[in-house]
């Protein structure tokens, strides 16, 4: 299903409420009655072009449909993607957190097993906030000193070496090993741990833990799949040019 402006705002959450954060960091919040989204994105000033992009992205992983989003500035990009590493570090990781204690307090016996658990999401925590300081400090700047070179058609010598000494190529397998450890604690919930006579809270857990792994990968794929194209494209065109002069 493709979601178009005449789509009345309600309507598209309903379809599927994981888009529900993904508007909030779009800067859509929820009371907008019934309009459709074009009035919506009309009335708080967001780029509607955009916000039709993202969250078809979201939805749907062709990424023929995700490239369209070539046609947005760098910068809106950009701010998207802090936006989602905000929500991550502010409203996920302490949902998760808050479960797995509760997981813990309600099993009296075997809970150095669920110690476990905690202790290995605790590396994850660490890993993801280290991850995304890294895009912060390092990587976010440096795409938008590409993208503003590459419109201005001015390359500073600094900006230069920076793009043979570090491309953004060198960055794009940081994804991997995050995800993948999101993946081994899932299973260590589903596949290793014993059995509850109440299940409830370990499947809050994995509730919790599949929407920030579903969140997370759509982030990974904007920035894998259509953010690195694009500025390692810029990369060779400048450095076609510098070498012209």
């Amino acid at each position: 299903m493709y979601i178009d402006k005449d789509m009345k705002m309600a309507d598209a959450i309903h379809y599927n409420y994981l888009l529900l954060p993904v508007i909030n960091r779009l800067g859509v919040q929820l009371g907008f009655g019934d309009k459709n989204i074009e009035k919506v994105c009309q009335e708080e000033e967001v780029d509607l072009d955009f916000f039709l992009v993202i969250i078809n992205a979201f939805l749907d992983h062709d990424l023929n449909k995700t490239l369209k989003i070539q046609s947005v500035s760098i910068e809106k990009i950009v701010d998207y993607l802090k936006a989602t590493h905000q929500f991550y570090l502010e409203q996920m990781i302490p949902e998760v957190e808050n479960r797995i204690n509760a997981l813990i307090q309600n099993f009296d016996i075997n809970q150095n097993q669920f110690l476990l658990v905690k202790n290995f999401f605790e590396e994850y925590k660490k890993e993801l906030y280290l991850h995304t300081q890294l895009e912060e400090k390092t990587v976010y700047p440096y795409v938008v000193d590409v993208y503003q070179a590459y419109q201005s058609h001015q390359l500073s010598q600094e900006l230069l070496d920076r793009i043979k000494d570090y491309p953004i190529n060198s960055y794009a397998q940081e994804h991997s090993d995050i995800e993948s450890k999101l993946f081994d604690l899932k299973n260590i919930l589903i596949k290793y741990l014993p059995q509850p006579k109440h299940s409830y809270q370990r499947n809050q857990v994995l509730t919790a833990l599949f929407k920030m792994e579903n969140d997370i990968n759509d982030h990974s794929r904007i920035e894998n799949m259509v953010l690195v194209p694009m500025i390692s494209e810029m990369e060779k065109q400048l450095l076609t040019k510098s070498a012209q002069k």
